[in-house]
């Protein structure tokens, strides 16, 4: 990381507050030297506030709170030139907070003004502004005054009371790439204040601390952007597309801070995988202490005690007494292994001719290529039709579902389904009786049933979806949410009826599969965390929330001419909109930039706008992802 020059739009502008919250964020990191003060001592402030950070001396300091070349003409001496203020840098082995004084055109001397002093550092440039009335106008003129002197700051920091109007405005209005933070000073001046401050704003601290690394690699948003479309290939994205990828540098609870400075909601939770919301420090600490004893080990032949714990915390969540769990690393593969596993279990049991599995219609179970045959969607999957093993797909009935069986009597190994919600199908959703209905059937049939919790688990108002039929499956496929969204994890859930025509001394009848990062530790370790946060109860009383809160704020919707249907169920909230196309529907990018556009992430399947945060998303945020899905409605419907 680079050296920093901290310089104000003027006197008071917050310098040495942000010098205070980012030196007690990251005391150990960085280190402090205001060359020139007058009055009350900065340095002594810092010192005394943030004790266990390196504070330099200031190479001269004046009683009187004045500009400093007239407090030195008062004292009779000489104010520092810039020669002598750049030879007494001190060498510190840490990137340095170099406060200035004044404004960058305040005289350093009567000859000089301070901006020679900022060319001569060569170094990163952060511009503070009190974020009181006239924010802009200060932000932009001093803008406007480095570069006029060749200097440029590509980071601007408004201290105060946050207004992201002031925040949107300076970054329209200046052509150059520029990040805009905000950051309120902290309510008293003890260290302890100081510290609720930092804890408050650390996302945003660090995402300021990410700027000095960016500008370290010579990168801005705008290269980030160019780099990543010469080498990266995304998820689901076309190569060609027009909407640029959001630079993200750092999350915390519901939010994503940009590159650029921006701070938006993240409403789905980053494609479902974040459960009690970003950075979530429990967590973090479990991983950390993880780390320091094992990193990765194999699992074949070799156990550890995160894997043992886990899979002791998921079993008593299932309805069977025993059982094992298989692990492995998304929601896609951990439905190969009950694929791959309900098979060998005919096999084992003298049947080797089921080799049908059947699905429903709308549902998703992945990209590989066990779980696009049961999928079959001719979207995602079609052009991969003639690669893909023979399946069947029935309408979600009961009654269709019993008829296929029949048809295919002696021949079906299995029968996989999402549980009340279908969610790359579009977030349709259906009641707990018509599931309880195709469990009878598929026991009536005495086939293997496979539910798909990967999306669902903790989403629909209960642990698992599949409790709210009383339902009891043969496999249970687990992921996303089972870190919290923090590492890759998958499992699968295996009933002690499958598991009893594996124990056997037969080595031909081992179930050959694995990964090389199966169970691994590290991951394993934060699921253990994220499991005794589950223990609190806490996660189904925020889940109780947003969903009341979707009930109480969206389901008039349903009457909106434009609309054909509102979904709710737990913490996810479908709005379908009257569009051609399904998910290729052009409305789908227009939503999403337009949602972007507002400060919510959201990222619609087709014409289905749906919204799916983490736990801990507050009301005001909630209450912005109303809004920003309302203007949709409007604009779009």
């Amino acid at each position: 990381m680079t050296d920093v020059v901290i310089v104000g739009t003027d006197t008071d502008a917050g310098k040495t507050s942000l010098s205070l919250l980012f030196l007690a964020a990251f005391p150990e990191q960085f280190a402090y030297w205001k060359p020139v003060e007058t009055g009350e001592s900065d340095t002594e402030t810092v010192r005394r506030l943030v004790s266990s950070a390196t504070i330099f001396e200031p190479l001269a300091r004046f009683r009187e709170a004045v500009a400093p070349a007239l407090a030195a003409s008062r004292e009779g001496r000489v104010m520092p030139s810039v020669a002598e203020v750049l030879k007494a840098k001190p060498a510190s082995a840490k990137p340095l907070l170099m406060e200035t004084f004044g404004s960058p055109l305040s005289p350093l001397s009567d000859e000089v003004l301070q901006v020679e002093l900022i060319r001569g550092f060569h170094s990163s440039i952060w511009l503070v502004a009190s974020s009181a009335v006239g924010a802009i106008g200060r932000v932009l003129q001093s803008l406007t005054s480095l570069k006029a002197h060749g200097l440029s700051a590509s980071t601007v920091i408004l201290v105060g009371p946050h207004d992201e109007y002031a925040a949107t405005q300076i970054r329209k209005h200046w052509a150059e790439p520029l990040s805009v933070f905000q950051l309120e000073q902290p309510h008293g001046r003890t260290s302890e204040d100081l510290q609720v401050a930092v804890n408050e704003q650390r996302a945003e601290l660090t995402a300021l601390r990410s700027t000095l690394e960016i500008k370290q690699e010579s990168t801005s948003a705008l290269d980030w952007v160019a780099r990543d479309r010469a080498v990266v290939w995304h998820p689901y994205t076309s190569l060609a597309d027009p909407i640029a990828p959001l630079p993200v540098i750092s999350a915390d609870a519901e939010f994503l801070l940009l590159a650029d400075g921006r701070r938006i909601i993240d409403g789905i939770s980053s494609w479902w995988t974040i459960l009690h919301g970003h950075n979530n420090r429990q967590l973090k600490h479990a991983l950390q202490m993880a780390s320091e004893s094992l990193d990765h080990v194999l699992f074949a032949g070799v156990t550890h005690p995160a894997a043992i714990e886990l899979a002791e915390r998921l079993l008593p969540s299932t309805p069977w007494d025993g059982g094992r769990v298989f692990y492995s690393d998304n929601g896609s593969t951990a439905v190969e292994v009950a694929l791959k596993m309900a098979y060998q279990y005919w096999c084992h049991r003298g049947e080797p001719q089921r080799t049908l599995y059947i699905g429903f219609d709308d549902c998703y179970h992945g990209d590989t290529f066990g779980t696009m045959a049961i999928s079959r969607d001719p979207t995602f999957f079609g052009r991969f039709e003639p690669l893909l093993f023979r399946t069947e797909r029935v309408p979600l009935s009961a009654d269709a579902l019993d008829a296929k069986l029949l048809a295919n009597k002696g021949k079906v190994a299995g029968v996989i389904i999402e549980p009340i919600v279908l969610g790359a199908g579009g977030m349709k959703m259906y009641p707990p009786r018509e599931l309880k209905a195709i469990e009878a059937v598929v026991r009536k049939h005495g086939v293997a049933f496979i539910v798909d919790e990967v999306m669902t688990r903790c989403r629909t108002g209960s642990l698992w979806a599949f409790s709210q039929a009383n339902v009891i499956p043969d496999f249970i496929c687990s992921g996303k949410t089972l870190t919290g969204g923090i590492l890759p994890l998958a499992v699968t859930l295996v009933s002690p009826q499958i598991v009893s025509e594996f124990e056997t001394p037969d080595r031909a009848k081992t179930f050959f599969h694995g990964h090389s990062f199966t169970a691994n530790p590290l991951a394993c370790a934060v699921a253990v965390a994220n499991e005794r946060l589950m223990e609190t109860g806490e996660w189904l009383r925020q889940s109780n929330r947003i969903e009341q809160f979707w009930r109480t704020h969206l389901v008039d919707l349903k009457c909106q001419p434009g609309v054909s249907d509102v979904r709710i169920c737990g913490t996810i909230v479908a709005v379908e909109i009257e569009s051609r196309g399904g998910y290729l529907s052009e409305i789908g990018p227009k939503l999403r930039s337009f949602s972007i556009e507002r400060g919510v992430l959201l990222r619609p399947l087709g014409n289905v706008l749906y919204a799916m945060p983490p736990l801990c998303t507050s009301d005001e945020s909630l209450a912005k992802i109303v809004d920003v899905m309302r203007l949709s409605v409007r604009q779009f419907a």
